[in-house]
């Protein structure tokens, strides 16, 4: 039997085809999408395939070993793209989950460095100790305005909180003319650090317990060295 010559404009349509609607030939039907071959919405389902190796069942395994997707492979101009420009635009998301990760890190530390703590309060009162106020005005006067905010640890009753919050506002409107600005609220959360009086009281106990000096003065062992012949 003679075989069947191919037409060489066919090989030529086939081709072009390939190229501009994939690599399937004309009147022929993709059957991984139900978009019309060449439209629009086909190749923008096409663009969103990712790029690399699928696995593929092979003499009893799976190939390649390592996991990888199952979804039909990219176009031909998709796979150049995908190799020419690489790591784009892949790379940019990896430095954007960084970026959010470092800045909910940033974003937690402020908090933690704007928040008045149960120290910072008088408990018979709720008004604000010297240590409170300096805090205060730290936060009104040093802290960045991008992340100036005053967070008021919780005592978990109502009545108090609402006390906490009037003696913050009647200081912060005595030590700035931009207090309503800053916003204030109640912040459920544990203590972190220690009362400056504490503090004080254990290096106080510190100081106490070091022994007295062993050596001589320097005053005192240049005049013994002076006077030996």
């Amino acid at each position: 039997m003679k075989k069947l010559a191919v037409p060489f404009a066919l090989l030529i349509a086939g081709a072009l085809q390939g190229c501009s609607a994939g690599p399937q030939f004309c009147g022929h039907k993709d059957p991984t999408s139900c978009q019309e071959p060449g439209s629009d919405a086909w190749w923008s389902e096409k663009a969103a395939l990712p790029p690399g190796v699928r696995q593929k069942y092979k003499k009893g395994k799976i190939w390649p070993a390592r996991p990888r997707t199952n979804l039909p492979p990219q176009q031909f101009s998709h796979t150049y793209y995908s190799e020419h420009y690489w790591p784009l635009p892949y790379v940019c998301q990896d430095r954007e989950s960084v970026a959010v990760l470092m800045e909910t890190q940033t974003s937690l530390g402020w908090q933690e460095e704007t928040t008045l703590y149960d120290r910072h309060f008088d408990q018979n009162d709720q008004t604000l100790t010297r240590s409170g106020e300096l805090h205060l005005q730290y936060i009104l006067h040093v802290v960045p305005r991008v992340r100036r905010a005053i967070y008021i640890q919780s005592t978990y009753d109502s009545a108090l909180d609402v006390m906490r919050t009037d003696a913050v506002n009647l200081a912060m409107a005595k030590c700035s003319e931009n207090a309503g600005e800053v916003m204030v609220s109640i912040r459920d959360c544990q203590q972190i650090g220690r009362p400056a009086a504490e503090v004080q009281a254990i290096n106080e106990m510190y100081m106490s317990t070091i022994p007295a000096p062993r050596l001589g003065s320097a005053s005192s062992g240049s005049s013994g060295s002076s006077s030996t012949p």
